[in-house]
């Protein structure tokens, strides 16, 4: 069928952004044309089915989040590479703010840790409390930069449960942070390996220990093999990656 869904159109559309040579920018103009007149041979669609992103070298957990009442500890890269493109703060940021406010309706805390280079480390605990939301208005107007370390993040958080770690089972506290849940966001630049060897064993070990999950959240990539060696699960968000996308930065390249 024919229609202006950039989306739906099929491969022979889309080729016409990948042309080469003398012609480039006409057959581009072109695809913008067919696209405005609605004359885009397209797909067309009777049905869909949902299908969750997830890591094609592990095997899908049905068990998430890990348990109930921990707190929600997020790990966010606030990194020089974090900013090149300003969708991926923009996710990072909003996906955070999804994460208070679901620990919110959920009666969890949650602990934002923000690493960087050098073992830059900052913690906040992010609550829709006056103080809490000022914490976070603060975050959102906050600036990325720096590298990239994640050691001191994986660190902070050992720490934290370390700290908790009960000496009884009447250790409410203790109990709480073991089952809590950590979300690792980056956009996947991080060094290979993440973490030496050392602290890799302890953290399979706290992971045994305490059943918590480790959940990467992978912005701006399909993959990254360093975070797939730290995490339980990578969920990816390929946003610049899609045609829509695509065509925009065509459509302004053609323009400049």
């Amino acid at each position: 069928r024919l229609s202006n869904s950039i989306a739906d159109m099929l491969p022979s559309e889309a080729a016409l952004l990948c042309s080469t040579g003398n012609n480039a920018k006409i057959l581009k103009r072109l695809l913008l044309a067919k696209q405005v007149k609605s004359k885009l041979w397209s797909y067309h669609l009777t049905g869909y089915y949902n299908v969750s992103s997830h890591s094609n070298t592990r095997n899908q957990r049905t068990k998430l989040p890990s348990a109930p009442g921990g707190p929600i500890i997020i790990c966010l890269d606030t990194s020089w590479s974090m900013i090149q493109d300003p969708m991926k703060e923009t996710i990072a940021k909003s996906v955070v703010l999804q994460c208070v406010q679901s620990a919110h309706r959920q009666k969890r805390s949650c602990i934002v840790v923000s690493f960087s280079s050098g073992g830059c480390v900052t913690s906040q605990t992010m609550e829709m409390s006056v103080d809490g939301l000022r914490n976070v208005l603060e975050f959102l107007d906050y600036r990325f930069g720096g590298g990239t370390d994640v050691t001191g993040a994986i660190t902070h958080v050992m720490k934290l449960h370390a700290l908790s770690s009960p000496s009884d089972s009447t250790n409410k506290q203790g109990l709480e942070m073991a089952s809590s849940d950590l979300v690792l966001i980056t956009d996947g630049e991080i060094p290979d390996p993440p973490i030496s060897s050392d602290m890799m064993e302890e953290l399979d070990q706290l992971k045994r220990k305490t059943g918590m999950e480790i959940h990467g959240l992978l912005v701006g990539d399909k993959e990254s093999i360093p975070l797939e060696k730290l995490c339980t699960q990578v969920h990816t968000c390929l946003m610049g990656l899609d045609t829509q996308s695509m065509l925009l930065r065509h459509a302004n390249a053609i323009e400049s």
